[in-house]
């Protein structure tokens, strides 16, 4: 079994996959209820800010995962995934990411450095329907 490769928040990168980290619950935010505009499906999200020694980054939390979390507890992301949403970065989870505890706390958390807070150039082309490919210059 191979050791899993942690990133620090400050490292994050805009739409990585299979992203693991360890970070603290800084804050959490409103829960508020939004709609698919595809099936209609109402699901529930929350903002939650987290973070390490290096940085912290908002984390969408949806529906099962809300309860999952609480503030100044630290947790293990596994397989996440960096978004872009409003051109800010976003940590979430996806179908495969997982959540979990940790025995080892972190105590200080680097509230200066928001990655959320900076702006990146969203660099996906847009089709029909809401998919979209990335661009072929990014190869």
């Amino acid at each position: 079994m191979s050791e899993i490769d942690y990133t620090k928040v400050g490292e994050l990168a805009p739409n990585v996959k299979e992203v693991n980290l360890v970070a603290k619950v800084v804050e959490l935010g409103e829960i508020r209820e939004v709609t698919n505009r595809q099936t209609g499906e109402e699901h529930k999200v929350m903002d939650v800010l987290i973070g390490d020694e290096t940085g912290t980054v908002y984390f969408s939390a949806w529906n099962e995962h809300i309860d999952s979390v609480q503030e100044n507890e630290t947790y293990q992301f596994k397989n996440a995934k960096t978004i872009l949403f409003r051109r800010n970065i976003r940590l979430s989870l996806g179908r495969s990411g997982q959540i979990e505890g940790v025995k080892e706390k972190i105590d200080k958390v680097e509230t200066e450095n928001n990655v959320s807070s900076k702006e990146y150039e969203d660099t996906r082309r847009y089709k029909r329907r809401g998919s979209y490919q990335q661009r072929r210059d990014d190869f």
